[in-house]
C-alpha cells in the first residue's frame, strides 16, 4: 500500500496484514505506529455500538496515508463508559473493563512497540470518558521518561481540532457527523425523537444535537484533524527518525 505526496513516496500499511519484508520496508522509513483505542459503547438509537473504534481506526488510516508508517488493529476495550454515569439507565450494549486493565494493556503495548522498534507511537483514543483518557496519557508521559529516544503521543481527536469545530461530546453533533463521514450506512437519525429535546439520561447524547449533523461537517473535521495531527507528527520526525 503506497500513498504518493509530491515528489515524495511514503509506505504504509495495516500491521496486521503485511508479511514480514513488507513490514521491515516501512519501517526502515517510516518507524511509526498507530494504535486507534476504541470501545464496544452504548451510542444512542442513532449510532453504532463501535463508534469510538470506527472513528479512530479510519483517522488512523488516513494520517497513515499523509505521514507513512504501519495501523495497528484497533482496541476494543475502554473504561468509563457512558452507562457508568449516574442517572442513566441504558440498554446494555456496552463492554466496560477495569481502569486497572487499560492501564495494563496500554503499558504492555508500548512495550511491544518498544521491542518491535518504533520511533513514534501515535495512540489515537475514539473513547473520551475519564479518566480512561488521562491514564493513557499518563502511561504515555511516564514512557517518554522511560525511553527518551522515541516518542508516545496520546490524544483525542478534539485535541488537535478548534472547538468552535469540534469539542468532546458522545454521540452528539461532532461524532455523529463523523460516523456520517466515515460509515453513513451505519447511522440512523430517524431513530431520534422528533417531539422534545435531546438529553443525556434518556439518548445518551452529550453535547450538541446530533439531529442537524451531516457528512459535510464531518469531513471538515477530518480535513481538519489530518491537517494539525500530521503536521505535529512531521515535527516528531524531525526529532525521533
Amino acid at each position: 500500500m503506497n500513498h504518493k505526496n509530491q515528489s515524495e513516496v511514503l509506505l504504509w500499511g495495516f500491521y496486521d496484514r503485511m508479511r514480514p519484508k513488507e513490514i521491515e520496508a516501512i519501517l526502515q522509513q517510516r518507524p511509526i505506529a498507530y494504535l486507534p483505542w476504541g470501545a464496544i459503547e452504548y451510542h444512542g438509537s442513532h449510532n453504532p455500538t463501535g463508534l469510538d473504534s470506527i472513528k479512530a481506526s479510519h483517522m488512523c488510516m488516513d494520517l497513515a496515508k499523509i505521514i507513512g508508517g504501519l495501523v495497528l488493529p484497533v482496541i476494543n476495550l475502554a473504561a468509563n463508559l457512558i452507562s457508568s454515569y449516574s442517572g442513566v439507565n441504558f440498554p446494555k450494549h456496552s463492554l466496560e473493563f477495569s481502569e486497572k486493565l487499560v492501564r495494563m494493556l496500554c503499558e504492555e503495548y508500548f512495550e511491544q512497540l518498544v521491542i518491535q522498534d518504533f520511533k513514534i507511537i501515535v495512540l489515537l483514543s475514539g473513547h473520551a470518558g475519564e479518566p480512561h483518557l488521562e491514564i493513557l496519557r499518563t502511561v504515555a508521559k511516564e514512557f517518554n521518561l522511560k525511553y527518551g529516544d522515541r516518542y508516545f503521543w496520546v490524544f483525542a481527536e478534539f485535541d488537535v481540532v478548534p472547538d468552535d469545530l469540534l469539542v468532546a461530546n458522545h454521540s452528539a453533533l461532532g461524532e455523529t457527523s463523523l460516523q456520517l463521514y466515515y460509515a453513513p450506512k451505519t447511522v440512523a437519525l430517524d431513530t431520534l425523537p422528533n417531539d422534545r429535546a435531546i438529553s443525556l439520561e434518556i439518548d445518551a447524547i452529550s453535547g450538541e444535537d446530533p439531529r442537524s449533523s451531516t457528512k459535510e461537517l464531518g469531513e471538515k473535521i477530518v480535513k481538519t484533524f489530518l491537517n494539525n495531527a500530521s503536521q505535529r507528527i512531521e515535527e516528531l520526525i524531525q526529532i525521533y527518525i
